[in-house]
């Protein structure tokens, strides 16, 4: 057979693929505990069956605490995944409220608690009896994650003023001690022919002069009962004057049962801190000023002779 010259040579068929295409989304919305959004709902898309890759926005004072619709893989053309966040809570403020002559506390102590971030204002509680007169802190602002403390001060609407006092006392007679000026009376009395130095005076509305002699312990003025006995001293005069004792002397504390005490810098002089009543001390040094001994303890503080028993 004669072989055809004019065969067409057929090429061999094209397979053709189809073009990939996404046919899932994954709807990833932000919102508070009440559903508020926090910010623009994030969209991820991908094909059926695939691993679902993304990653979660980091929000500013807010942490995650609850996921719905959370899936690794796209499972459906169309899915919604809730991400639930929770403010972050700030440093707590604590509030005190002070009698600015006394630095006692008024009120008790109040927490004021909110979420990082939030702006706030505080106010000063209304106490009766009382004037505001200062604040120390912060009364607002923008809570961080530090905590700290705001404190409002007061004094009693019935004192006028409150002025320090370098005088010195010498009792004629017996003395009443008072807590606070017209405050509760003590059970501790003044020694006739004693001087006290006092530290502050605070007039009241009915025009009585309280002094105070240290601490808690206040007196009312009585020209009938007390003089002024103006004298300052110096710790190098009462160490020149004072008398080495031959050798240590022990001593008690003897004051009020479970009550302290105050120690002085040196006689007639500041509050240096207290002993508890009953606390044992030794005595190097002694001094009689103004018709007062007073003894020095071996810690370097000063205390007058009616304290103090001897063994």
């Amino acid at each position: 057979m004669k072989e055809n010259k004019n065969t067409v040579e057929v090429a061999p068929k094209t397979s053709f693929r189809k073009k990939d295409f996404q046919d899932s989304v994954l709807l990833i919305i932000y919102a508070d505990e009440d559903g508020n959004e926090l910010t623009t709902p994030q969209i991820v898309s991908g094909r059926l069956g695939e691993k679902i890759h993304y990653r979660i926005k980091s929000l500013e004072n807010f942490d995650l605490i609850n996921f719905k619709g959370f899936t690794k893989f796209y499972v459906a053309h169309y899915a919604i995944l809730t991400l639930t966040f929770q403010k972050k809570i700030a440093g707590a403020i604590w509030i005190f409220c002070r009698d600015m002559d006394t630095t006692e506390l008024i009120l008790p102590p109040k927490l004021s608690k909110g979420y990082l971030g939030d702006a706030y204002q505080l106010y000063s509680p209304s106490v009766p009896e009382y004037s505001l007169m200062n604040v120390k802190g912060t009364i607002r602002g923008i809570r961080s994650s530090e905590s700290s403390s705001l404190t409002f001060f007061y004094r009693r609407r019935v004192w006028l003023t409150n002025e320090q006092s370098t005088l010195y006392f010498k009792m004629k007679s017996s003395v009443p001690v008072y807590s606070s000026p017209e405050g509760r009376q003590l059970k501790i009395t003044l020694s006739p022919q004693t001087i006290w130095k006092t530290f502050s005076v605070i007039t009241t509305t009915d025009n009585t002069k309280w002094y105070c002699i240290g601490g808690p312990l206040w007196i009312a003025f009585d020209s009938v009962r007390m003089s002024v006995y103006s004298k300052d001293f110096t710790e190098g005069q009462h160490l020149d004057d004072s008398v080495k004792l031959a050798s240590l002397i022990n001593g008690t504390v003897d004051y009020i049962a479970d009550e302290s005490v105050f120690l002085y810098d040196r006689p007639f002089g500041k509050i240096a801190g207290k002993l508890k009543h009953g606390t044992k001390v030794q005595l190097g040094h002694t001094v009689t000023s103004d018709e007062i001994t007073w003894y020095r303890l071996t810690s370097g503080f000063w205390l007058p002779s009616q304290y103090i028993s001897f063994e």
